[in-house]
């Protein structure tokens, strides 16, 4: 056929056997056949589509400039069907340069988000102008992009470089991986990928350590890890109602924090389980699950049980906190924290309401008079029953001492504290209890955050989940191994599910799996030392008061996974050496 076309030309040229300049003429019209044969859009994404094995899918989904008859309209459509392509105009007949070879090419393998990623990250003020971000990427991909491809990236793909692409890709399905680190006042940020795309496969757990195990199933996590010399962590609500919400990134942008991340269960926008708010209860402690306690000042990060007594002694016996932040019954007593609800909602007219600062009694109230709301930076016990007959005699300027009998002692000169679990590793150990955890989280893989700590830095991740074409997720077996991976001595899973998501610098490292950023309650920021907890304006949400603000099964059981090695069958102990 391409013979016919120079033939043709040739003619039309009166070409004379003999010629020098026609031999000039005619290698130049050769050459431009080669050209005009350069490869189209669609035909790529065709070839992409069946190197990887991938079946058509039953149902399509076509660009709006893609019609059902168009001849490779069955495999574009099933990439948009699959998620691997956006249902944007395709362009399918423009040639495609190398640049946009390479980006198409990673998106069919479900590497887009790392390719939309890097680019994000590219556009960081130290970051920015050092090169295509794609091409990076590609090139720091174990295997790696040929070469000869990752320059000029306007340049038209050839027939040759298609060849030369497609051999990459074959050997990305056998096995694939990128590990990257950046580094920002205080923190690093670490990114971790394996796998290719396995759209309609089901997510099937495997046993042992998934970080570079045969099958290369695809995981993505990302972690920040920092020391607690460089940069606090600080828990903050959305608001002072319980109900209220707002996604991680607008936290973030209200309080100027380097990163941010989810933290542990809620419900109802409260947290479910034992939590300390700079040196205040905050929740419920929860039988049976462990926590993470830390001090900012002197940079202590401790695990353990995380259930505690926690009242008031009086003369005539202990009051006991039956509630948190939610109204008490008859004869029980109920804290509130001003960091967590502004008013007693619904107490009972004949409650006691003892406001305190600072350990004193500076406001006593009847229920009746209808005045619950609380002052900022103070707490408030409503007591009703038997458990205000033993506060009856409190009065402004009293002193009042809340004891706390935690379960361990380790938590004792923790000023922050947020109970989850199960811990996944102890000095260096899988530990395989399950705590109070149901089978489906256990067992079934699903988004997960962790934070642990390697004996000198903190470090916080999210694994990304329920996808076939991003990351399939962990299981908690496959979340102890991914924690060891990191290099973390000490671990424990957190709440994890669509609401798992890490931000480092304003930009969403992970990709939440529910396509977008899931209103959260609370927040735990990583701000420089020492800085003030000074939020600006912080748009929020409402949900109803008694009712969870995310999806129970995820805020109650989830946990988290990380993974950092390639190298199957070997743990690394620090986040270095993978380096």
């Amino acid at each position: 056929m391409k013979n016919n076309k120079i033939f043709s030309r040739l003619n039309a040229l009166k070409f004379r056997r003999g010629s020098l300049s026609s031999l000039f003429v005619v290698i130049i019209l050769f050459c431009s056949v080669k050209e005009g044969a350069a490869v189209t859009r669609a035909e790529l994404l065709s070839d992409l589509f069946n190197e990887l094995g991938y079946s058509i899918s039953s149902n399509v989904d076509l660009p709006p400039d893609i019609s059902p008859g168009y001849q490779y309209a069955k495999p574009i459509g099933s990439a948009v069907r699959y998620g691997l392509i956006p249902k944007d105009y395709f362009m399918p007949d423009e040639t495609v340069s190398r640049h946009d070879a390479v980006r198409m090419s990673l998106m069919m393998m479900g590497w887009g988000f790392e390719a939309s990623l890097y680019e994000s990250l590219g556009m960081l003020p130290d970051l920015a102008g050092s090169g295509d971000s794609v091409f990076f990427l590609a090139a720091e991909m174990k295997p790696q992009a040929p070469p000869a491809l990752l320059i000029d990236g306007a340049t038209p793909l050839s027939e040759s470089g298609k060849k030369s692409l497609l051999s990459w890709v074959r050997s990305c399905k056998s096995s694939v991986m990128w590990n990257r680190v950046l580094s920002y006042g205080g923190t690093d940020l670490i990114i971790y990928r394996q796998g290719v795309a396995r759209p309609g496969v089901s997510i099937t757990p495997r046993s042992g350590n998934p970080v570079g195990a045969s099958g290369n199933d695809p995981l993505y996590v990302a972690a920040i890890a920092m020391y607690p010399s460089d940069i606090d962590q600080r828990i903050t609500f959305a608001g002072r109602l319980g109900a209220e919400r707002t996604p991680l990134s607008d936290f973030v942008s209200a309080y100027d924090a380097v990163g941010a991340v989810n933290g542990g269960f809620f419900a109802g926008g409260r947290p479910m389980g034992s939590m300390l708010l700079d040196g205040v209860h905050a929740g419920k402690p929860l039988s049976g699950r462990s926590a993470i306690g830390w001090n900012n000042e002197n940079g202590t990060f401790v695990f353990g049980p995380g259930y505690a007594n926690i009242g008031v002694r009086m003369p005539g016996g202990y009051v006991v906190f039956d509630n948190y932040n939610v109204a008490p019954q008859m004869n029980q007593a109920a804290f509130y924290n001003s960091g967590v609800m502004s008013a007693a909602m619904g107490a009972a007219l004949d409650a006691l309401e003892l406001i305190i600062t600072n350990g004193v009694v500076t406001e006593r109230r009847e229920g009746s008079a209808g005045n619950h709301f609380l002052p900022e930076g103070s707490s408030m016990i409503v007591a009703r029953g038997n458990s205000r007959a033993l506060l009856e005699h409190l009065r402004p300027g009293d002193k009042i001492e809340i004891s706390t009998s935690w379960e361990t002692g380790v938590f004792q000169n923790c000023t922050n504290l947020i109970q989850a679990g199960p811990i996944l590793v102890r000095d260096s150990k899988l530990v395989p209890d399950n705590e109070t955890f149901k089978s489906d989280i256990i067992d079934k893989r699903h988004p997960r955050t962790i934070v642990g700590t390697d004996g000198k830095r903190i470090i916080w991740a999210v694994a990304d989940g329920r996808s076939t074409i991003h990351s399939f997720g962990a299981t908690l077996d496959e979340a102890r191994w991914i924690a060891k991976s990191l290099g973390m001595s000490n671990a424990i899973n957190m709440d994890g599910g669509g609401s798992s998501e890490l931000i480092w610098r304003g930009v969403i490292v992970n990709s939440p799996s529910d396509g977008k950023e899931r209103p959260l309650p609370y927040a735990v920021l990583m701000m420089p030392k020492g800085a003030a907890l000074t939020r600006k304006n912080l748009p929020v949400e409402y949900g109803e008061f008694g009712y969870s603000t995310g999806d129970d099964n995820d805020a109650v059981y989830m946990d988290t996974y990380n993974p950092l090695s390639v190298i199957p069958g070997k743990v690394f102990t620090t986040i270095q050496e993978t380096l």
